[in-house]
């Protein structure tokens, strides 16, 4: 029996979120640089074979691969959407910051609950005796 069974999901989440608030955070970086077109992190479809017991499949040659890069947790794609300027820079301060908000309010969430579980296996390895 795996006793981090429960934590061990939970950890892959908490990378993820962590490398994607490096993503977002080097698009604000480059708010001002002409032609810069931000970043996303996506998941990778390994995240849901176990979770969902799904298999995502390519459903054409090119997909995850145009503009990608591996990182550990997910794929680095190119996000044209948040705006253009007369510089033809692609990233919009006000989204960019949203994102941010959001990454970190999951990745506070996550850590809350990994926290909790590594206190439940503490007090079980302790026999209930608090630590």
């Amino acid at each position: 029996m795996d006793l981090f069974a429960s934590v061990a999901p939970l950890s892959g989440a908490l990378d993820y979120h962590l490398e994607r608030h490096s993503v977002l955070i080097g698009n604000v970086s480059n708010v001002d640089t002409p032609g810069y077109v931000a970043k996303e992190l996506t998941r990778t479809g390994a995240s849901f074979d176990g979770a969902l017991n799904l298999a995502l499949s390519k459903t054409q040659e090119g997909h995850f691969a145009l503009g990608a890069s591996q990182v550990t947790t997910g794929v680095i794609v190119k996000d044209p959407s948040g705006g253009g300027g007369a510089d033809n820079n692609k990233v919009s301060l006000d989204r960019e910051a949203a994102k941010v908000a959001a990454n970190q309010l999951r990745y506070d969430v996550i850590s809350t609950i990994v926290s909790a579980e590594l206190s439940d296996l503490s007090y079980a390895a302790a026999d209930g005796r608090g630590v």
